[in-house]
């Protein structure tokens, strides 16, 4: 059974007319904790909602993922032209209850995520920054960051099946390298291979 986790959520953004409120739209497969689609706009109308589900559809196809259920909350942005799309691919959308925010528990973690540790630090002026620290989360998310739903793995290393990193440390000294994401925002440490 393949269960993807929608929702969405706001950001305040500089632009030159002041300060705007943008949605973010995104979905989290649920198997290997990956996100699929994280993109934002400032106005959330039906025919962008269509058009993110339908991206959703084709990134779970190049991914080779056959989504059976979409779980979100009874949100009034998440409109009737998200859900006829999926349903017209024959995905089944299941509503939380009302005011029941654990009953989407997973995507609720990735929202916090999200904002503290990544859109709460810098000053997003404009669309693209938002688009582009987004964009950069989601692969630092699915690339880098262990979680601890899926065994502490790496979501783009569960998804591909690839075995866990060996856990012994190797003889002698071991060199610590720091690749940095959005200038030193999030970091990823590893061990050098010798």
């Amino acid at each position: 059974m393949v269960i993807q986790c929608a929702d969405l959520f706001t950001k305040e953004v500089w632009t030159l007319s002041g300060l705007r409120t943008a949605y973010v739209l995104f979905v989290l497969h649920l198997g290997t904790r990956r996100i699929l689609l994280a993109e934002a706009t400032f106005s959330p109308h039906g025919q962008w909602m269509g058009q993110m589900a339908r991206d959703l559809l084709m990134d779970c196809e190049d991914l080779e993922i056959a989504p059976r259920f979409v779980l979100h909350d009874r949100d009034k942005l998440l409109i009737w032209d998200f859900d006829a799309v999926l349903t017209g691919a024959e995905v089944t959308v299941v509503k939380t209850p009302f005011r029941a925010p654990d009953a989407n528990a997973h995507a609720e973690r990735w929202v916090r995520s999200v904002t503290e540790e990544c859109l709460d630090h810098p000053v997003l002026f404009g669309m693209d920054s938002l688009r582009r620290s987004l964009r950069v989360y989601r692969d630092f998310f699915n690339g880098h960051r262990p979680h601890q739903g899926i065994g502490n793995r790496i979501p783009e290393r569960q998804a591909a099946g690839a075995p866990d990193r060996p856990r012994d440390l190797p003889e002698g000294e071991v060199t610590v390298e720091c690749e940095q994401f959005l200038g030193g925002l999030l970091n990823f440490y590893y061990r050098k291979a010798a």
